[in-house]
């Protein structure tokens, strides 16, 4: 069952859970019938503004995967689907399992070797001549200075927009709320779906991106439970926005 929100937050839980809600094993998880095989690396506490934390798995990106996985048609036959904050390269490579056919997942620099080296990992799953994906990409993406489209995808221009906006569990920082805000206000028009999973931590953080969102978005927030039997703790939420038509 999905709700309507109308810009009210929702009561305030624990902000947060110790170790991870959704089972993970970076030997394979099972995933739409095969074993997907994701890695991770140690954290680069250095690395970049996010605090070098693209180089894990995180529930929140679990939980997205998880839901695409009951809800395919999200995903299923979009010319272009991009992630933003991709990190490891989870959802996106998901996406392409479930039939995407064109994906492209951004992050800093520093995450794109290990994410690509996960692409490849699993082309076996999302390549080949049976297979509904053409393509799925790794590309630098830095929200303070977000790449034009064009520069994003194949064939791309300055009209491109993609058709489904992915983002796994990027709110953290209040320093990275704004500028993911004004990256998909740039990335989506009132076609694009955007899915964004994320586990409330810091209250001063999760009130900012709340507010921004709405301010954005017409928000639905998914019971996942209801609508697909997908159980998660209170201190995640999914959300599924449109971008609001200009007065």
């Amino acid at each position: 069952m999905a709700e309507q929100d109308e810009g009210n937050e929702p009561a305030a839980p624990l902000l947060a859970i110790m170790g991870r809600f959704y089972p993970f094993d970076d030997n394979g998880i099972p995933f739409a019938g095969s074993r997907l095989v994701i890695k991770e690396m140690q954290n680069l506490p250095n690395a970049a503004e996010d605090g070098g934390t693209g180089l894990n798995v995180w529930d929140g990106s679990l939980l997205l995967a998880r839901y695409l996985e009951k809800r395919p048609e999200i995903v299923r036959d979009k010319k272009a689907v991009l992630e933003l904050g991709s990190g490891c390269g989870l959802v996106g490579i998901a996406s392409g399992i479930l039939g995407a056919k064109e994906v492209v997942m951004t992050d800093m620099q520093y995450a794109l070797p290990l994410m690509q080296s996960n692409v490849e990992r699993n082309e076996a799953l999302w390549k080949g001549p049976e297979m509904r994906c053409r393509r799925i990409e790794c590309k630098e993406c830095d929200w303070f200075n977000p790449p034009p489209m064009k520069e994003l995808f194949v064939n791309g221009n300055e009209e491109t927009s993609p058709d489904v906006l992915l983002v796994a569990d990027c709110v953290w920082i209040s320093s990275l709320i704004a500028p993911l805000l004004q990256t998909l206000k740039q990335y989506t028009t009132p076609s694009t779906t955007v899915i964004i999973t994320y586990q409330q931590r810091g209250r001063d953080a999760h009130e900012e991106f709340w507010q921004g969102v709405h301010d954005l978005f017409d928000v639905t927030v998914i019971d996942t439970e209801k609508s697909v039997g997908l159980a998660k703790p209170d201190v995640f939420h999914v959300l599924e926005c449109r971008a609001k038509n200009d007065p």
